[in-house]
């Protein structure tokens, strides 16, 4: 694909986001002053103010989404199946079924699968906004470790690798890596730890000042890092470049990098 279409790609799925990220429902979550601090979950109230929050929490968040929907484009196979795991409120689908119809691609099968049940209701009531073959994506309530992966050319996990416990981190990739065709592609964004603690700080510093810009207050970011603890757990950029190469990808880059947060793309090249 030429440079000047990858260009209108992406910025057509920018425009298309504005479209279909849900930011009049403002994230209020964690503004309550009870002083037990529940560990984090993707319940019913954080479904319903998903994007707020991610919009405003996930740096650039717009952009990786562009980003990461433009490189599954390039590299989808025709005939093949995209998998999103961790589909959350299904933004990413959106994008991907917007591009693939904007290129008059029909022959394409799209699976989105979330553990959470009300963020699977967001993502269905989103995609039902777009007029596409009813046959042609599906939106699961699941176990992503437990989903079989088959005649993939693309696989997203677009903030879903950090909340899996590290101990079966390796099994999922190797899976995924099994069930991609060749030259197929793993696209994964994450949290991550930088190789220094003092340099890791100063990029939690930073990350924090940017919800504040956001709007978040500081009582908001103290209770949603405590909720976070042990529920996320990020690993350092090159401990995560190296699953992914002992799992089988011949070929690990960054496409993004901002302070610790990073996203990668994964190419199968085996035969």
């Amino acid at each position: 694909m030429k440079i000047h279409k990858l260009l209108y790609l992406y910025l057509m799925l920018e425009k298309f986001l504005e479209k279909v990220l849900v930011l009049s429902r403002k994230d209020k979550v964690f503004e309550d002053t009870n002083p037990i601090v529940r560990a984090f979950e993707f319940n019913e109230n954080v479904a319903h103010v998903f994007d707020d929050m991610a919009q405003r929490s996930i740096p650039h968040y717009r952009d990786v989404q562009s980003m990461a929907a433009t490189l599954a484009l390039t590299f989808y196979q025709e005939g093949s199946r995209i998998y999103d795991l961790g589909c959350s409120t299904g933004t990413t689908i959106a994008l991907l079924l917007n591009g693939l119809k904007d290129h008059n691609l029909s022959n394409y099968y799209i699976k989105g699968i979330d553990s959470s049940a009300p963020m699977c209701r967001e993502a269905i009531e989103k995609i039902s906004s777009i007029d596409y073959e009813k046959d042609r994506i599906l939106i699961e309530e699941g176990d992503i470790l437990e989903e079989p992966i088959e005649n993939a050319s693309v696989v997203i996990m677009n903030y879903t690798l950090q909340f899996i416990d590290p101990l079966k981190r390796e099994n999922l990739i190797k899976k995924i890596y099994r069930g991609l065709n060749h030259n197929g592609i793993l696209l994964v964004s994450d949290k991550t730890l930088q190789s220094h603690t003092d340099i890791s700080r100063i990029f939690v510093d930073n990350y924090y000042n940017l919800k504040r810009k956001n709007g978040y207050s500081e009582l908001e970011i103290s209770r949603k890092r405590e909720a976070l603890e042990n529920v996320l757990i990020p690993y350092p950029i090159r401990e995560e470049e190296e699953l992914f190469r002992i799992c089988g990808f011949e070929a690990v880059d960054l496409f993004y990098s901002w302070y610790n947060f990073s996203s990668f793309i994964c190419l199968k090249k085996g035969q």
